[in-house]
């Protein structure tokens, strides 16, 4: 049975992780360390997180009122990220999990360096023409990130220069649109996770709640903040895990 301790703690933290995550990304990255810090194995610690990230739909009906959600192309780009997502769950289930952490670690640092040599992107909207190349392109991306955010946890830098540079979208757009993407990645995994018996769901009910409300306030005050801030913290948020997880 869980202490109601443990739930009480984890519905704060995933309030105050979800407050960031929400417009930044790496969600993940600070939540699965912090429950196998509590004493969850990986993998419970992987598909409860997983679970309570559907509280970011409470975003997603924010964002979508204020008219930054790109649904036509989020919808076509998240059965490609979804189908990889059940990729990399499966291999959450089967491979030795230790490489977890440090892979992420590895993977947000090999892709800070294009968002510090394009200072302009994201904060402004640049139209890009949609061919049946460039969505080629865009669903054999998705699907190859999706396997790696089922398997890492979390690829949110990855996803994002999907959706800044390949798609010219804005860091708000980003986090609106890959709100789409997320949710139909949340519910492909968790059809290998549920049978499988290794989700805690006092914990992750109680993350899901808090982080729904977290990410509700967050998603209402994106405007206010701005892309550039934003911009700057995703890069400081995204460095300082990067480092967490291959030095500590």
């Amino acid at each position: 049975m869980v202490e109601p301790a443990l739930i009480i703690l984890t519905f704060f933290l995933a309030f105050g992780i979800n407050l960031f995550s929400t417009l930044i990304g790496g969600r993940g990255a600070v939540m699965v360390p912090l429950l196998m810090f509590l004493g969850f194995s990986p993998q419970t610690a992987i598909a409860t997180n997983r679970l309570s990230a559907l509280s970011g739909m409470a975003a997603l009906f924010e964002f979508h009122k204020q008219g930054y959600v790109k649904w036509r192309l989020g919808l076509f780009l998240a059965v490609f990220a979804g189908i990889g997502s059940a990729i990399g769950s499966f291999f959450v289930l089967q491979l030795d999990s230790d490489i977890l952490e440090k892979g992420i670690g590895i993977i947000i640092l090999l892709s800070l360096p294009m968002f510090l040599l394009r200072p302009n992107a994201g904060l402004k909207e640049r139209k890009v023409k949609l061919t049946k190349l460039k969505q080629t392109g865009g669903a054999v991306m998705m699907v190859f990130l999706g396997t790696l955010g089922g398997f890492f946890s979390t690829t949110g830098v990855w996803f994002s220069w999907v959706y800044i540079f390949y798609y010219g979208m804005t860091f708000i757009q980003r986090a609106a649109t890959g709100k789409v993407v997320g949710l139909f990645m949340v519910s492909f995994s968790l059809v290998l996770f549920i049978p499988a018996g290794i989700i805690n769901w006092p914990v992750a009910i109680s993350m899901l709640i808090g982080g729904g409300l977290g990410s509700w306030v967050s998603a209402r005050n994106a405007k206010k903040l701005g892309n550039e801030k934003i911009r700057y913290l995703f890069l400081i948020v995204m460095l300082l895990i990067a480092f967490k997880i291959l030095l500590l």
